[in-house]
């Protein structure tokens, strides 16, 4: 059964495309596509989504996006997409194989090496416990909730594409401190970079939520990482603090319609609250920090 919000994106999208088209776009404009597993059904919707990204605006690498966050950067007329995928499952990597060369694409794959490194069966209980809040057991997750192993995941580091880490083990960053939101944090960061030989810049909040943010948290994230992606719907841009970076998830399973309009930001009128209170955490981090 279609939902009304299904039912609404078209012409929802229609009327949002309209108005962007009269106003200009941000200097440095982009905006992050946030994707998490991917199942076999649908691998078909994500490359079509990224088909209708590369005949738009196109992509940008890691380290591109991070060059428009420059606020001398001037406008280009562009909002090009970097493409993100959180918690490391083995579809990600089939993802990598299959469809991302087709663009040329050079995305960003949070991992959680504290997971990754949980044994044979142990590890979908593990994945249920702490990826997936409402799970009571293995039997809740979604299909084939396997993680890429550290070879996967060095084959995607060699094919061009940025490692990032998603928290040790996928803990909600505001309910800890001190040792805790250390290890979580800096303890991911270093073990990920230990075992792959490269620098580990980026970081996104588990969950991603703006409950799951807190200037604890980002303060001992800017001292170990350049960069770090929440949840929170948005479009980044010159200007944009590296350390509150807004994303677009996008439900691959939605028709396709309501799948732009997620992507474009026509649903990003929502999250401003949300978006404020990040800014605001962010603020208060660079404040403590020009006081040091």
């Amino acid at each position: 059964m279609t939902s009304p919000r299904h039912l609404l994106a078209t012409p929802l999208l229609s009327a949002h495309r309209l108005g962007r088209a009269f106003r200009r776009p941000r200097p440095g404009a982009f905006r992050i596509l946030l994707l998490h597993g991917i199942a076999p059904v649908e691998m078909e919707a994500l490359a079509r989504l990224l088909e209708d990204i590369a005949a738009g605006d196109g992509f940008v690498t890691p380290d591109q996006a991070l060059e428009r966050l420059d606020p001398s950067v001037p406008p280009d007329g562009r909002t090009p997409t970097l493409v993100t995928f959180d918690d490391g499952f083995r579809s990600n990597l089939e993802a990598a194989l299959e469809i991302l060369p087709r663009h040329g694409v050079r995305a960003v794959f949070f991992v959680c090496p504290g997971l990754m490194d949980v044994p044979g069966e142990e590890q979908a209980a593990a994945v249920a416990r702490h990826m997936f809040r409402e799970a009571k057991s293995v039997f809740d997750l979604p299909p084939a909730p396997v993680l890429m192993s550290w070879e996967e995941v060095a084959r995607l580091a060699a094919l061009g594409h940025a490692v990032g880490s998603h928290g040790l083990t996928h803990r909600d960053l505001a309910r800890l401190g001190g040792e805790d939101l250390e290890r979580e944090i800096v303890g991911a960061g270093d073990h990920i970079s230990a075992r792959l030989g490269r620098p580990v810049d980026w970081f996104a909040y588990p969950f991603g939520d703006i409950g799951s943010v807190s200037v604890e948290a980002m303060e001992v994230i800017s001292r170990r990482y350049r960069a770090c992606r929440s949840g929170i719907r948005g479009r980044n841009g010159s200007g944009t603090d590296p350390l509150a970076l807004l994303a677009q998830q996008v439900d691959l399973t939605a028709p396709e319609d309501y799948r732009s309009l997620a992507l474009e930001g026509g649903l990003d009128f929502r999250y401003r609250e949300a978006r404020g209170r990040l800014n605001a955490i962010a603020a208060t981090v660079r404040e403590r920090k020009t006081r040091r």
